[in-house]
């Protein structure tokens, strides 16, 4: 499975050797950093990891037509709308006309945590995932959801999800750090990452 890491929306990238070092070692993916956004279509899975720039119309229109020949697309956002990336992602999922939507919020837990509120854990399946810093998404099919001690103001407890398109699937991540050099070899977050960058969702 090869992975197309977008690097040109302002997003964290995945060359940046200080936050994501370590992703490339533990992930079965091959992972290129893609500085030109039309090479994107070259990729089975196409990562937005916090893309501060808002997209072209063209670009979405790019984008539906990678959906409709199978691929992965992946959005990561972050909480309380920082640096409006929130926003940014949402209209793209509005123009693709998806359900999906990342809430201006934070996902807390004072109960289930890895040493702090903000860093929720979660439930991937039967194994327990880290969620730093994670808004909730809303709509779509959730993959990641907090236990019942966690906390948010509309009340959902999702952390990722993803709704299919045409014969691709569009994956919505409220945290862009789940993945980060801090979280990848904590629980079974590994385990997460891999399954979204070899397209198993």
């Amino acid at each position: 499975m090869r992975v197309g890491w977008d690097a040109t929306h302002g997003e964290f990238i995945v060359d940046d050797y200080y936050y994501f070092s370590k992703l490339r070692s533990v992930v079965d993916a091959e992972v290129d950093c893609v500085y030109s956004f039309y090479k994107l279509e070259n990729y089975d899975v196409i990562v937005f990891n916090y893309p501060e720039v808002k997209f072209k119309l063209r670009e979405i229109s790019r984008i539906k037509s990678w959906l409709r020949k199978g691929k992965t697309v992946v959005f990561a956002s972050y909480y309380n709308n920082l640096d409006n990336v929130t926003e940014i992602i949402n209209s793209v999922l509005k123009k693709l006309g998806l359900e999906m939507r990342i809430s201006s919020d934070v996902i807390v837990d004072e109960k289930n945590n890895d040493g702090d509120k903000m860093h929720p854990l979660a439930k991937y399946g039967d194994r327990v995932v880290v969620m730093p810093c994670s808004s909730s998404v809303v709509g779509g099919r959730a993959f990641v959801e907090g236990f019942t001690s966690a906390e948010c103001n509309n009340g959902s407890k999702c952390f990722a999800a993803y709704e299919e398109f045409g014969r691709g699937k569009v994956i919505v991540l409220g945290t862009c750090v789940f993945w980060d050099n801090y979280s990848i070899e904590k629980y079974d977050n590994r385990i997460l990452a891999n399954d979204i960058l070899n397209g198993k969702i």
